[in-house]
C-alpha cells in the first residue's frame, strides 16, 4: 500500500511514518518543508494552495492520513488563521483525494471536539453531540464537516484522538507544550517537575506507539468501515498521577527522584470523565493503556537529547 501522510514531520506524523515504514508500506510524506531526519520520500506541498499540486503529489497513492494543521497552542494564539488554515487544508485534501482516485481518507481529529460534554462523571461516545469550546477543537470539528461534505469516492474515517504520549521522532518536533512531554523534559533538563495547575484534571492518556498501530490498522477498508471513532485508551488518569509516573521513570533512569512542585489541590477532587473506545474495539482496533512504558520511553528520549532540549 502506498500511503500519503500530511503533517508527516509532526508529533503523530513522524511516528506514524516510522510505523508504516516498518510495516513495509510505501510512505509519501507531504510536508511544508523537507526534514533531513524524516526517512521516507518527501514532497513539499502547500495545503492552502491550489488542489492541482496536491493531486499530482498523490498520484499512485492508495490512501491519505491527514494530520496537518495548527496545534492547540497556535490555534489559541491565532484563532482566525487556525480556523481558516484547518478548514482550507481539509477542503484541498478532500478535493485532491477524490480527483486522484484514492480509496481511503483518514482524518485525525481531537476528542476535544466534545468540549463541554467532557464533564465530570460523563461517558463520551461517538453518539455524544460535540460542543467545542476552544479554537483548536472548533477548527478540527469544522474540518470534519468539510471533509464529510467534500470527499467524493474514497471512504472517510475520522479518528478523534485523546492525549497521546511517547517520544517524538526527532528532538526538533516542537510539541513540548504537551503536558507529558513538558514534564519529561523538565525531569531530564532541570531535575525537577513543576505543574502549572493543581493537576487534578482528568485526561485519557494513550501511548503514541499504540495510536500509530491503530492508524495503520484503520487503513484497511476490509477491517474498518467508514465512520467516526474515538481513539484513546479508555482509562482516565489525572495530570498529577501522570507526574508521579514521570518521577518514577526519571528515578529509575537517573537514580534520583525529581521533586514535584504544584499549586495546592482543591478540597474536593472532580470525578473523572471517560472516553468510550468500544466502537473501534468492535473492529479489533484498540490502543493500549501502558502509560508507564510510554513515559519511560519519553523520559529516556529526553535524557538522550538533554543538550538539544535544554
Amino acid at each position: 500500500m502506498r500511503v500519503a501522510v500530511t503533517g508527516a514531520a509532526g508529533y503523530v506524523g513522524g511516528r506514524l511514518v516510522e510505523t508504516l515504514t516498518a510495516l513495509d508500506a510505501d510512505v509519501l510524506a507531504l510536508v511544508s518543508t523537507r526534514r533531513p531526519w524524516l526517512a521516507t520520500r518527501q514532497v513539499e506541498v502547500d495545503l492552502r494552495g491550489p488542489a492541482g499540486a496536491l493531486v499530482t503529489a498523490l498520484d499512485g497513492c492508495d490512501a491519505v492520513v491527514h494530520l496537518a494543521g495548527p496545534n492547540e497552542v497556535a490555534s489559541a494564539r491565532e484563532p482566525d488563521d487556525a480556523l481558516a488554515a484547518t478548514a482550507t487544508a481539509a477542503r484541498r485534501v478532500a478535493e485532491a483525494t477524490s480527483r486522484a482516485g484514492l480509496s481511503r481518507v483518514m482524518y485525525v481529529s481531537t476528542v476535544h471536539v466534545y468540549g463541554a460534554a467532557l464533564a465530570e462523571g460523563a461517558t463520551v461516545s461517538e453518539e455524544t453531540v460535540p460542543e467545542p469550546r476552544a479554537p483548536y477543537a472548533v477548527a478540527r470539528l469544522t474540518a470534519e464537516h468539510v471533509l464529510a461534505a467534500t470527499v467524493d469516492g474514497p471512504d472517510l474515517v475520522v479518528l478523534r484522538l485523546t492525549n497521546s504520549l511517547g517520544r517524538p521522532a526527532h528532538p526538533s518536533v516542537d510539541r513540548w507544550s504537551l503536558v507529558a512531554n513538558d514534564l519529561a523534559r523538565q525531569a531530564a533538563v532541570g531535575g525537577r517537575l513543576e505543574l502549572r495547575t493543581h493537576g487534578l484534571q482528568w485526561r485519557d492518556f494513550v501511548p503514541l506507539a499504540d495510536v500509530c498501530d491503530v492508524l495503520a490498522g484503520a487503513l484497511d477498508r476490509d477491517r474498518l468501515p467508514p465512520g467516526t471513532y474515538n481513539l484513546g485508551s479508555g482509562v482516565p488518569m489525572t495530570v498529577r498521577q501522570l507526574a508521579e509516573v514521570v518521577r518514577d521513570a526519571a528515578e529509575v533512569q537517573t537514580g534520583a527522584r525529581p521533586p514535584l512542585v504544584a499549586p495546592s489541590p482543591p478540597s474536593s477532587a472532580p470525578a473523572p470523565y471517560q472516553v468510550s473506545v468500544d466502537l473501534l474495539a468492535k473492529h479489533g482496533l484498540r490502543a493500549g493503556d501502558d502509560v508507564r512504558a510510554a513515559v519511560a520511553e519519553l523520559v529516556g528520549f529526553c535524557l538522550a537529547h538533554k543538550e538539544a532540549l535544554g
